[in-house]
């Protein structure tokens, strides 16, 4: 579907921050967890200095969102690299774009006007194709996003050494704890493990 005829939406990608899984590497496929930000109809990419996919953008200009909620999924990408068998490709405009098989949808959008600063990449992105692999109906889940949140702030104690973070992983880890399933359980134990923390 060429980008004309997309409506982002319709592949779960809505106004505000999108946490999606994104896909890049055209030789060698990555994925990490990333937010889309959407205002209105601009859409746009922020990416840290020193990732994968930071460099792959950089020599590709373009990357593929990939819809998840499985939350076993993020922490896996969030801390290890994903397992070939794990990908797809599909080519569009003559080259191939990774995305991940159990994506609910995916969209590959192609960067422009990229913007670098010291340690950031932030780029708009414009959809080039989409695809709905799967159509679930799942009500939200506070495990869910309380899994999300503690993913970022784990990070963000690696980075920064912070405690702060830490202790608002542990409070999180109890929002899962009390309305997580067994999913959102078992991410967390990656997250901690990959932590080095008592679970």
């Amino acid at each position: 579907m060429n980008q004309n005829n997309i409506n982002l939406k319709e592949y779960g990608i809505y106004d505000g921050i999108s946490e999606t899984i994104i896909t890049t590497g055209t030789d060698s496929p990555n994925a990490a967890p990333m937010g889309l930000i959407r205002k209105d109809d601009r859409i746009q990419i922020r990416l840290f200095k020193g990732s994968q996919t930071y460099e792959n953008v950089v020599n590709e200009k373009c990357l593929v969102a990939n819809v998840v909620i499985d939350p076993v999924v993020f922490a896996r990408s969030t801390f290890t690299n994903l397992c070939d068998e794990e990908f797809d490709t599909v080519s569009v405009n003559n080259r191939k774009h990774p995305f991940l098989k159990n994506a609910l949808s995916y969209v590959i959008f192609e960067c422009s006007d990229i913007r670098y600063t010291k340690n950031t990449l932030v780029a708009d992105v414009l959809p080039l194709y989409a695809c709905i692999n799967r159509n679930v109906i799942k009500a939200p889940n506070r495990g869910f996003n309380a899994v999300l949140d503690a993913l970022i702030h784990a990070t963000r104690y690696r980075v920064f050494d912070d405690e702060k973070y830490l202790n608002m992983v542990y409070e999180l880890n109890n929002t899962v704890k009390k309305c997580g399933g067994s999913k959102e359980k078992r991410a967390m134990k990656i997250l901690y493990d990959y932590l080095n923390i008592e679970h």
